[in-house]
Formats: structure tokens, sequence, C-alpha cells
């Protein structure tokens, strides 16, 4: 029985080597921007403000293993920033007029992030576009409450740190992640860009005794290059035979 496992786990270790001698691997860089916002349970919705979407950054590095021309697993660990902002409006009464004032408050989180994602392709040796889908696990690092008052003209604004632990947050999250792209072949490397959207699972707030739930979603649009680290064993090419002339004798 021993010698049965050995030989199946030396079999699948061989299978995944070769596997991976004869893929094809990129490593990058990538960029962009995240537009996060919340999804939240309908009770929650109506007796909240309205939340509205809140402008981040994303960077990260990429990491692809192509099994083919079409299909390929992609790693990354990213830096993106999200989170949601809401307005207050109100009208202050001076005499006969009502001079507008307000609030806008915007709730900034850092996340460090690592998706898994698998990649299907359709297109040519030089233009490909693409498909991704899996799941990510993330991690909230800090955060900021950044709030701007304005009458008549607007002050500038105020960040203030979030103390997670305090508001009991939930630093970990698990999230699904799909989105489509283009990218572009060269000697050597590619240029890619694509548009994602990730809807969290986990729930970011505990609220004891009523079944609400609050959770982490947005769209982001991005860019970046890959190079390719290793091209797989190379195609040896036959021999071209040329006619051969018959002797003269």
């Amino acid at each position: 029985m021993k010698s049965t496992k050995n030989f199946l786990f030396l079999a699948l270790i061989t299978f995944f080597g070769n596997t991976l001698i004869q893929a094809q691997v990129a490593v990058g860089l990538k960029g962009g921007a995240n537009f996060g916002n919340v999804y939240m349970t309908e009770t929650l919705d109506k007796i909240t403000p309205d939340f509205k979407a809140a402008t981040g950054a994303v960077a990260g590095g990429v990491a692809e293993v192509n099994f083919g021309k079409y299909f390929a697993v992609q790693s990354e660990l990213n830096w993106v920033q999200k989170g949601f902002r809401f307005t207050q409006d109100v009208n202050i009464p001076v005499g006969k007029l009502d001079i507008p004032a307000g609030v806008e408050a915007t709730i900034r989180t850092n996340y460090l992030e690592l998706p898994l994602l698998a990649k299907a392709k359709i297109g040519n040796d030089v233009i490909q576009a693409y498909a991704v889908l899996g799941p990510s696990v993330g991690y909230a690092m800090n955060g900021k409450l950044i709030t701007r008052t304005r009458l008549l003209f607007e002050f500038d604004p105020i960040r203030t740190d979030l103390n997670f632990n305090d508001l009991d947050y939930n630093r970990f999250e698990v999230s699904a992640v799909g989105g489509v792209g283009v990218q572009v072949n060269f000697n050597g490397g590619k240029w890619f860009a694509d548009a994602r959207y990730t809807q969290g699972l986990t729930q970011l707030y505990n609220f004891p005794v009523v079944n609400e739930q609050i959770k982490n979603r947005g769209v982001a649009l991005s860019t970046g290059v890959m190079i390719n680290l290793f091209d797989g064993p190379s195609k040896k090419k036959a021999p071209v035979r040329r006619p051969t002339t018959p002797r003269k004798w």
C-alpha cells in the first residue's frame, strides 16, 4: 500500500513538473484605478445615506503561467484602495436666504490582495482578448475617514485614522473576481489592459442580533506589462531536404 502511494505521488510530481516545463511563464507590473462601493441589505440601504463610489488606486505584481495558447493561470499581489463616500446636504436659514452647507465623507481602506485567476484567451499571435475568473483573499492594513465641510466655500479636508478594533471591522476578506481584457504580444513580453468587477463575500462589520450585511464591491480598470521569463522548450524544426540531382556518369 505504501509503495502504491509513493508511486502515485511520484507520478503526480512528474506530471506537474512536465506541465510546468512545457508552460510559458511571465511576470510583470500593473496599475490603475479602483471605483469602490459597498453592498448592503435592503434594510440598511433604507436607513443609511446614499453611498457613492469612491475612487482609489490599485497597483501590484503579476505572474502568469500559460498552458498553451488559449489558457493560463494568473496570480497577483496587489495594493488596492477600497471604500465609499456619501454627502449630507443642509440649508442654513439666514434671514430670508437659505445658505447651502453640507459635508462629504469618504471611507478609504488600504487592502493587500492575492487573487488567483483562471484566464481564457481568444485571438491570434499578436492581439488576444481574454476573460478572467477566480477568488481573491485580502487583508485590510489601515484606513482613513476623510471629511470635507462646505459652507459657502469648501474647507480643507480632515483626515482621521480608522481604528478597526473599535469598529469591529473584519480585516480578512474573501472576494469573487471576474473581468475581461485585451493583450498585445510582442517579442519577449506583452502589454495588457482589463476591467474587473469584484464582489466581496465577507461581511465587513459584525451586526449583533440583526442579520444585516455590508460588503465591499467595485470596478477596477488597470493596465500593465509582462515579460516572458521562460518560453518552454523550443520546437526543433525538421531539417529541410534539398532535392538531389542525379549524378552524371
